[in-house]
């Protein structure tokens, strides 16, 4: 069996895709099946779509596996390498609706095996990542899961074997998704089952490379550039995926409370020291150590992993940073954003609803409320800064006459919200077609499923965006500034705001006889735990903002606070995010009635 190398999808959970892998050439006895009348021929054509396979001719690795399968359709490996020929097929087709079919094809394929061989570890790997590539449901990674420890147990029951380190990582990676962090295949030890795989091969390399430049003469491998040059790039590659498994197993580690963690410190660790681990506290710092290790680990191993740096910062709070009266990096980088959302995409509405996700719900409430202020007419222009896939913008749209920009610094997120319109797209449930007879409302809702939900997308940095980026080429009228900036989430990956609310007071359209208004939301925290910025950069990642720094900051900027909401933008692991609402002012004459108008905290529940 052969398999190609994988590639991470996923720098939040850490999921792992892979390309399918396939079954070569097979000795006689094996590629035979219960159909000894067409042994031979059955065998032809297997080894010639192998090979076929094998050079890229993907049209004649399908026919041949077909032609094999019309002899048995129950053969195990015509099954199995048919379907990794079809997904093959799909990587050079631009058509959706004969990709989708192969797609589906290939998952019918695969279950077919597994019905009939329930315990084909080859089988069950090509199917999750089939499934995983379809879908980003919580029920996809539970089957997905349960799919590569079929794959890990059949490695397991046959010592000779190739070690699959890509199969423990993936099925790591699926259970840390579903918090399954303990037991022989639970995420942590899978975690650590692929990384003394991967290092092992590391050392081979090295030990190669060693023996061809700095041995004795007695020892020493003659020389090959060639050689050389492959297994340098080799070990390079290997750090890398490395360098993920350590990010992956750190935030096990982190995220683990301390009941958790001292009933870990009772299962055997191939890369932790439990001992110390007497009772919960203790066992929790064992934890938080060796998750910081696992940090550093992925940092040295790859100084492009940009999201490993940032939470080892946000780990150590960028190591003596408290003790020196500071609390962290001031923002995260452009590259982390960038790599965490471009990889986020896909799956990004799924996930934050499947979280009770409720800011750009709040936001546009608060802005619709805002009309009112504002004597009812639309606004004539919305920014909507770090816009994402477009999840604040399905709430703006009705509220804005002239355009709704959206900028983020991630270009997939901005390919998501570009294909959304009023009707599709950007959080929307699809309603069922069958309840809408009426042919004017059908040709009414064709036209708003052609208009895209924003004027304009751009890719930029928040902090120095300029408005001539955002609205060149808009209008033949001059556009001053935006009547309304909203940023939903986007303050929990800034600590300083001094800079990016600077930037907005320059994007707005507020005068001396005309307001325009701001909103945004942060996490809270409290001011003692905020000292002495007014932020911070939390274990999680995000940073979290005090109310007094965020309004202070603000009215420095030029804006002033008419409204606060104390909310709870979502939850994680099942407690409530703690966080807060800001509506802001900057121009005009604020009506006093208005001004820090407070509401109670919002739930979950609530909404």
């Amino acid at each position: 069996m052969t398999r190609k190398r994988l590639t991470w999808t996923s720098a939040v959970t850490v999921i792992l895709l892979s390309t399918l892998s396939s079954l070569g050439a097979l000795p006689a006895s094996v590629a035979t099946t219960s159909n000894s009348d067409n042994e031979g021929e059955i065998s032809h054509h297997l080894q010639k779509g192998n090979n076929a396979l094998a050079t890229g001719d993907i049209s004649t690795a399908i026919q041949s596996y077909e032609t094999c399968l019309s002899l048995d359709s129950n053969h195990r490996y015509c099954n199995i390498n048919l379907a990794s020929a079809l997904v093959d097929a799909n990587e050079s087709d631009d058509d959706e609706s004969i990709k989708k079919e192969r797609m589906s094809k290939a998952i019918s394929l695969l279950r077919h095996v597994l019905t009939l061989y329930p315990k084909d570890g080859d089988a069950a790997f090509n199917l999750a990542l089939l499934l995983q590539d379809t879908s980003n449901s919580e029920e996809t990674t539970r089957e997905s899961a349960k799919l590569y420890q079929i794959a890990v147990e059949a490695m397991d029951m046959n010592p000779e074997e190739e070690d699959n380190w890509d199969a423990l990582a993936n099925m790591a990676a699926a259970k840390q998704e579903l918090r399954e962090f303990s037991g022989p295949y639970g995420a942590r030890r899978s975690y650590e089952r692929a990384i003394v795989l991967l290092e092992g091969t590391v050392q081979e390399y090295n030990t190669y490379i060693d023996q061809m430049i700095n041995r004795d003469d007695s020892e020493k491998v003659e020389y090959d550039h060639e050689g050389y040059q492959h297994a340098q790039n080799q070990v390079n590659s290997i750090n890398a995926y490395l360098s993920k498994l350590y990010y992956g197993y750190g935030t096990i580690l982190s995220e683990l409370s301390p009941s958790e963690c001292l009933e870990l410190m009772t299962e055997e660790s191939l890369l932790m020291d439990t001992k110390d681990g007497i009772d919960e506290a203790s066992a929790k710092i064992v934890c938080e150590t060796n998750a910081v290790n696992a940090m550093r680990m992925a940092v040295d191993l790859d100084l492009n992993n940009v999201v490993a740096e940032h939470m080892l910062a946000a780990m150590t709070g960028g190591d003596n940073a408290e003790r020196d009266g500071y609390n962290g990096k001031e923002r995260a980088s452009n590259e982390f954003v960038s790599a965490l959302f471009d990889d986020f995409a896909d799956s990004f509405d799924e996930k934050l609803g499947a979280l009770g996700y409720q800011v750009p719900k709040l936001i546009g409430e608060a802005a619709y409320d805002l009309l009112g202020i504002s004597g009812g007419e639309p606004f004539q222009s919305v920014l909507d800064a770090g816009c994402g896939t477009g999840l604040a913008g399905r709430f703006l749209r009705p509220l804005v006459t002239g355009p709704l920009v959206g900028v983020d610094l991630s270009k997939k997120m901005l390919e998501q919200a570009a294909e959304c319109t009023m009707v599709k797209g950007c959080g929307l449930i699809a309603e069922d077609s069958t309840e809408r007879d009426d042919l004017e409302e059908e040709k009414e809702e064709d036209e708003r499923s052609k208009k895209p939900l924003y004027d304009k997308l751009v890719s930029s940095d928040l902090e120095t965006v300029t408005l001539t980026e955002l609205v060149s080429e808009l209008s033949e009228d001059a556009i001053a500034g935006f009547d309304l900036i909203v940023a939903a989430d986007v303050f929990v990956y800034i600590g300083n705001l001094q800079e990016i609310l600077l930037n907005f007071a320059k994007l707005s359209n507020g005068s001396d006889s005309k307001a325009s208004y701001l909103i945004f939301s942060c996490e809270r925290i409290e001011d003692t735990k905020a000292a002495p910025t007014g932020w911070k950069l939390q274990s999680s990642g995000r940073y979290a903002h005090s109310k007094s720094y965020v309004t202070s900051v603000a009215e420095k900027a030029g804006f002033d606070l008419i409204r606060y909401d104390e909310i709870v933008p979502r939850m994680e692991k099942g407690e409530e995010v703690q966080g807060h609402l800001f509506v802001f002012a900057i121009g005009g004459a604020i009506d006093e009635d208005n001004v820090h108008y407070e509401v109670t905290m919002t739930t979950t529940d609530e909404l």
